[in-house]
């Protein structure tokens, strides 16, 4: 899934979560941190690498109260398809309906599509789904690419509206 993150609110920073097996891969604008979280008494047990670490965190609605490493954050939790559910900037989202697999990817930013163009194929529960434009646009972005595993909700493309037309007669 893939989320902004602004800590003690400073600045924003993107965060892409994918699953991979028991473990998970942490992309922070760009850097990839792969590792593991399991519950131990009332905290949890980091493991990243070889490094074990001791984490508490408190969910707060959209921020979460964090302390590891011998210190505390406040991070604020900006999910793209809650966005888009409420009609903010990110209206143009298409979220997964499932938690499943991407099969096909039909599309590339910079790509123009219009309504109902498939943008990509996703298969949950030994079913396949196309996933396509709710409307005319630009591709932004892709979120995820083949084979990679997402959770209900996860932001698969996203789009931009059209240029405008500058030949004026």
């Amino acid at each position: 899934m893939s989320y902004e993150i602004t800590l003690d609110g400073g600045a924003t920073h993107a965060v892409d979560v994918t699953r991979l097996g028991a473990e998970a891969a942490v992309t922070i604008d760009g850097r990839t941190y792969r590792g593991s979280l399991r519950r131990v008494g009332d905290g949890h047990e980091l493991r990243l690498a070889d490094r074990l670490e001791s984490i508490w965190f408190v969910l707060d609605g959209d921020q979460v109260h964090i302390h590891a490493f011998g210190r505390a954050w406040t991070a604020a939790v900006i999910d793209p398809v809650e966005r888009a559910r409420a009609g903010g900037p990110s209206e143009d989202v298409s979220a997964a309906p499932m938690p499943g697999v991407v099969i096909e990817i039909a599309v590339a930013p910079g790509d123009e599509v219009a309504e109902g163009t498939r943008l990509l194929v996703i298969e949950s529960m030994k079913m396949q789904n196309e996933i396509v434009a709710a409307r005319d646009g630009v591709v932004d972005r892709v979120f995820l690419e083949v084979g990679e595993t997402f959770d209900r909700g996860a932001s698969l493309v996203s789009l931009v509206p059209l240029p405008e037309d500058e030949d004026e007669d």
